[in-house]
């Protein structure tokens, strides 16, 4: 639905002039549609990233603490709350599931870092 709006934002003089250009097709969304939404999947892209680490809820709801059998529905999510409360008659331990949170942190801190470095790098391309 975003992806669309953004489509729709593009105005149509920019579409118009390049198909007075020759531009059309394929050839128009790959050099003129797409680098005008660029940001748009950005945003996107880094809201659906951050997002697939928080379904916690949808899995302690359905599962509980134990992810499902053996632990199949296991995300880093339950068994950080599994870790650091402890379940059944285990003790939780505080150490391991802050190095837990730590390491979700540093996931997702790196995959940000990297998708933003990677689209900064191509839009300066595309600015005039």
């Amino acid at each position: 639905m975003l992806i669309y709006a953004a489509l729709l934002s593009i105005p149509e003089e920019v579409i118009e002039a390049g198909e007075i250009d020759g531009i059309t097709g394929w050839a128009a969304f790959w050099r003129i549609k797409l680098p005008l939404i660029l940001p748009s999947i950005g945003i996107i892209s880094i809201l659906t990233f951050v997002g697939n680490f928080n379904a916690f809820d949808l899995i302690y709801a359905s599962q509980g603490a134990l992810a499902g059998p053996n632990f199949s529905t296991d995300i880093l999510g339950t068994f950080l709350y599994r870790t650091f409360f402890g379940f059944q008659l285990q003790i939780g331990d505080p150490y391991m599931g802050s190095a837990i949170a730590t390491a979700m942190f540093a996931i997702i801190l790196t995959g940000v870092c990297l998708y933003l470095f990677f689209i900064q790098t191509r839009m300066r391309r595309y600015q005039f």
